[in-house]
Order: C-alpha cells, then sequence, then structure tokens
C-alpha cells in the first residue's frame, strides 16, 4: 500500500491545477480568441475588399505621390499599413511593433499598371476589451470550479478524516471502539495511533483491575485471619502461652499485608520512575560487588552464593540502581523458594554487543503452563511453586529499558532423580546502550 502524505497531496493537486489551468486556457485560446481574431480578420478582409481597396485604385489615378496617399488612407481608416513596390522595397509603413505583422492581412493591388503590396491591418480590431471580458469570466468560471474541487479534495482528505477521528473519540467515551482505517495520510495515522491507544488503554484497564482484584483477594486472607484472631483474643479467655501464638500469627498475617503492599508500591514507584541514568562501570568490579553483598546473607540462611566471570568484555553501561533492583528480586524471589541445602548461582557471559546473565536456584520449579506467565504482575499459582508479587514484573521492565530481554526455565519435568528442580532466569543487557 502506497502512502501519500498531505504536503506531497496538495502538491500534486497544485499541479494538477497548473496542467488543467494551462489546458483550460488552450482550449479558451483556440475557440475564444482564435475565433475573435478570425471575425476580425473576415470583417477587415470584407471592408478592405469592399471599401478601402477601391478608393485606394481611384486616388491612385494619374500621378501620385504615394507615401502622402497611404498615409492619408491609413488615418483615415485607422489601418496599420506596409506597402512595399514590385522590387520588395518597403514604401510606406506606420507599424511600430512588428509582432503586429502576424496580423496584417497581404493583398496585391494593380495602379496604372503598377503591383503593389499591401499588408493592411485593422487598428482596434480584435477589441481588446471584448477579449479581456471573455477572459475574465473564463478565469471566474475556471476558479470557482477549482475552489469547489479544492473544497471537494480537502474534506476527503482532511475534513473528513478528522470529524470521523473527532466522532471517535466522543464515542469512545461512551464505550464504543473505534476501527482502525485504510492510511493514505497522516491523519489516517493519527487515527490508527488513537486505535492503538485506545487498545493500549484497555489492555492498562484490564491490567489495573487484575492487578486491584489480585491485592484485593491477597489482603483479604490474612486481613480475615487477623479479625478472626483478633475475636478470639477479645472474647475467649486465654491463657499466656495461647495468647502468644495468637499475637504471633497477628503479627505474621500484618507482615504479609505489609509484603504485599509494599510489592504494589514498588510497582507503581516502577512505572512512575521511567527515567534512566547509564554509567558505564567495570563488569568484574560489579560482580565482585554483588558476591560481597549477598554473600554472608545467604550463608546465615543456609543457602550458598556464587558468581562466575565468564565475560570477555570489560565494561558495560547500566543504571547501577535499577539493575541491583533487579538482583535484589531475583535473590528474594529465590529465597522464598528454596528450602534445605539451597544454592544460587549467577554466571555471566558475553559477545560483540550483550552481557548474558544466567541466574539460577535450586529451589522448587515451575510447571511449563504457567512459566511465561511468571512476569505478569501479581501473578500467582497453587501449583508445584507459588509465584507472587511484582518483583519480576519489575525487573522485566527494567532489563528492557536496557535493551535486553528476560525468560525463565524451569527444570520441573528435566530434574534427574534425587534432584531439586531449580528455576534459571536469564536475561541480557546491551553493552552500549544510548
Amino acid at each position: 500500500m502506497s502512502n501519500i502524505n498531505t504536503k506531497k497531496s496538495f502538491l500534486i493537486f497544485f499541479i494538477i491545477v497548473l496542467i488543467t489551468n494551462a489546458i483550460f486556457l488552450g482550449i479558451w485560446f483556440k475557440f475564444g480568441v482564435q475565433s475573435s481574431i478570425k471575425e476580425g480578420y473576415t470583417s477587415l478582409e470584407k471592408e478592405i475588399k469592399e471599401d478601402i481597396l477601391s478608393n485606394i485604385e481611384k486616388n491612385f489615378i494619374g500621378e501620385v505621390d504615394a507615401i502622402p496617399l497611404f498615409d492619408k488612407i491609413a488615418r483615415k481608416y485607422n489601418l496599420l499599413l506596409i506597402v512595399k513596390d514590385d522590387s520588395n522595397n518597403i514604401i510606406y509603413n506606420n507599424t511600430r511593433d512588428t509582432s503586429d505583422n502576424e496580423y496584417l492581412m497581404p493583398f496585391i493591388v494593380t495602379i496604372n499598371n503598377e503591383k503593389y503590396l499591401l499588408s493592411v491591418g485593422k487598428m482596434n480590431e480584435f477589441n481588446v476589451v471584448s477579449i479581456t471580458k471573455k477572459f475574465m469570466i473564463f478565469e471566474i468560471v475556471f476558479t470557482l470550479v477549482i475552489i469547489m474541487l479544492a473544497l471537494i479534495v480537502s474534506n476527503e482528505i482532511l475534513l473528513k478524516p478528522i470529524e470521523d477521528t473527532i466522532k471517535d473519540i466522543k464515542n469512545y467515551k461512551f464505550g464504543i471502539k473505534p476501527k482502525k482505517r485504510k492510511v493514505l495520510t497522516e491523519i489516517g495515522y493519527i487515527q490508527n495511533e488513537f486505535v492503538d491507544l485506545t487498545e493500549n488503554l484497555e489492555k492498562e484497564h484490564e491490567e489495573q483491575n487484575r492487578i486491584i482484584s489480585a491485592i484485593s483477594h491477597d489482603i483479604k486472607t490474612p486481613l480475615t485471619s487477623i479479625i478472626g484472631y483478633s475475636d478470639l483474643l477479645t472474647n475467649k479467655k486465654l491463657n499466656v502461652t495461647e495468647r502468644k501464638k495468637l499475637e504471633e500469627k497477628i503479627y505474621m498475617k500484618a507482615q504479609d499485608m505489609k509484603a504485599i503492599v509494599s510489592d504494589f508500591d514498588d510497582y507503581l514507584l516502577s512505572n512512575k520512575d521511567r527515567t534512566y541514568t547509564f554509567t558505564e562501570i567495570n563488569i568484574r568490579d560489579y560482580l565482585n560487588k554483588l558476591k560481597l553483598e549477598y554473600k554472608d546473607d545467604l550463608k546465615d540462611k543456609g543457602i550458598r552464593f556464587e558468581v562466575l566471570d565468564r565475560s570477555r568484555a570489560r565494561t558495560f553501561k547500566i543504571d547501577i540502581g535499577k539493575i541491583n533492583r533487579v538482583f535484589a528480586n531475583l535473590v528474594s524471589n529465590s529465597i522464598r523458594h528454596i528450602d534445605k541445602n539451597g544454592k544460587i548461582t549467577i554466571t555471566c557471559k558475553s559477545d560483540k554487543e550483550y552481557i548474558y546473565f544466567e541466574f539460577k536456584d535450586n529451589g522448587s520449579g515451575v510447571s511449563d503452563e504457567n512459566i511465561s506467565k511468571i512476569f505478569d504482575p501479581l501473578f500467582t499459582t497453587n501449583k508445584a511453586r507459588k509465584i507472587n508479587g511484582l518483583g519480576l514484573s519489575i525487573s522485566k521492565e527494567i532489563i528492557e529499558m536496557h535493551g535486553g530481554k528476560i525468560y525463565a526455565i524451569s527444570k520441573d519435568n528435566e530434574k534427574k532423580p534425587g534432584e531439586k528442580e531449580g528455576l534459571t532466569i536469564n536475561f541480557s543487557i546491551k553493552q552500549n546502550i544510548n
């Protein structure tokens, strides 16, 4: 499909108008001006034959000085006159503009056995005023036709698409979804961009409803427990041990609610704070800092932590704070799903364009049907491994803003006897992102 922008459309229309005007001017000249000239010639020829020539022949009887006579006749009949003798010498000429010569009619006159070639024309014979009036009428009619055509074209190219887009915008307020149209001009692009915008808004609205529903559900569960435990504390006589257990349960449920709200706050902040500051840093130095940051903490939790540098690249550009957040999200996610003898391994590799990270744990795996969903906001499942929160969704956005991709691999269906399932998350970062 060839796309024509509005500027080109009007340029083409302008060229068509010029060509059309030239064609109509040619037609007007052919059937208007030339017809008037022809009428003038016919009238002049008749007058010259019936009146002027006979008068000239009468005045040439006897010896007459030719030049004063021709001058007298030219003045009397308001003629343009060129007279040549039989030797083709001009003996009289009262024309000033050589362009007038093409309108002069030749006649041969015999006087006293002497032949003279007369080129005769009538001054103002072609009625300049009449021709000008015809031209003005023609141009007015032509201009009106062009204006009408311009209005029709502009209406089809500009006004109608704009009106349709405005109509779609108004209808969208009442829940009527707009549709894409055939793209011919920039207005068509605006319409289709508006359709894409509405589709994205619909998706975001659905996502927001899903997130709100998920948060509401996740908060209701611990909140119901807190209300029940609080009711027991208030209405039942409990010993110190029973009371302490209920208080601990209330505290744990409150912590769960806090974690859910905290995750939601993180998600809102990640959507709001989309400004990235990329800094070039040494890969080895960054990996060493990463190892120092988590090794001792994970060791206290009984989890071994390894960072393997197999990258050939020396530096890469990242927003340090946001990439730190990715690793923090991945580590916290693994901690929640690792039992005893846990292990987390981060391996760094590279090629000419990207830095690749493999984040692997030996916790519970994720089923194949859910592996592609774990980066969705607030995704959760009760099968095999429960993934919830917004950390992985935030991490996905950060990686994509670094020009990379992120995906997960589970050993749920490939584990060997006695081997824990584990989850591997691979992501890439463009080395020299601008």
